[in-house]
């Protein structure tokens, strides 16, 4: 989601204020974390043979914990830079997992998801700088609306997965429906980066206190990982 203390951040400046340089070592840092904790996990898990259900454990229990760190540091921003590492490297968990599990279907999947999320990424930084798209405020509210219902689909897919071993119908088992949410899902993620790019260029402008630095770093890993899960999927439907 985007970062919601945005709104409260101008009120924060300090003597030393962040600066774009300053996320992006921020950025980079959480991302190295995660990527070898990610990948760790998934060689370990296709050497050592780990069970399914262990691995989704590890998931539901990293997911969880990762949204917990997420909403406590939206709250109390300043314990974000304490709790940035160990947010880095649950959603190295969760990827390694999702990983693994792409991997167990299709081997090419998960380096081809990585991939697009790097291209995606560029192309959505290319377009936000050379103002091609710009971040309103309609346009801002538009993908967090979706954003939120596809939240609610997942949530639901999950308990009607954990309580009742059964799935959504069409949006989950494959086929052009489920192709078609993925593709939306995917774009949605895609254009949340640009909200993490506004907010950035907003904090700078306000001048807000250097240590919102890891705020805006570990609002840009969450969206980085949300667009390689919803490309794990996606590419997964695709080579079925």
């Amino acid at each position: 989601m985007a970062n919601p203390i945005i709104s409260r951040t101008e009120l924060l400046a300090g003597d030393a204020p962040m600066t774009v340089n300053g996320v992006v070592k921020k950025t980079a840092l959480l991302l190295g974390i995660s990527a070898t904790t990610g990948f760790g996990l998934f060689f370990f898990a296709l050497m050592s043979g780990i069970s399914s259900g262990v691995l989704v454990g590890l998931f539901i229990v990293a997911m969880l914990a990762a949204m917990g760190i997420g909403l406590t540091t939206a709250f109390k921003p300043h314990l974000a830079k304490t709790l940035s590492v160990p947010y880095a490297a649950l959603e190295g968990v969760v990827i390694g997992v999702a990983s693994a599990f792409a991997f167990y279907k299709a081997p090419s999947v998960p380096l081809l998801a990585l991939s697009a999320t790097f291209v995606s990424a560029a192309v959505m930084l290319t377009l936000y700088s050379t103002g091609i798209i710009k971040v309103t405020e309609k346009f801002r509210s538009l993908v967090v609306s979706a954003s939120i219902a596809i939240m609610i689909v997942y949530a639901i897919q999950w308990i009607m997965s954990l309580v009742f071993g059964s799935s959504i119908p069409h949006l989950f088992n494959g086929g052009m429906i489920a192709i078609g949410f993925s593709v939306f899902t995917t774009l949605i993620a895609s254009f949340f980066l640009l909200l993490d790019f506004k907010n950035i260029e907003d904090g700078v402008m306000y001048g807000v206190n250097e240590e919102f630095e890891w705020v805006y770093g570990i609002s840009v890993l969450a969206t980085l990982v949300w667009m390689y899960i919803e490309f794990l999927r996606l590419i997964g439907y695709l080579q079925e």
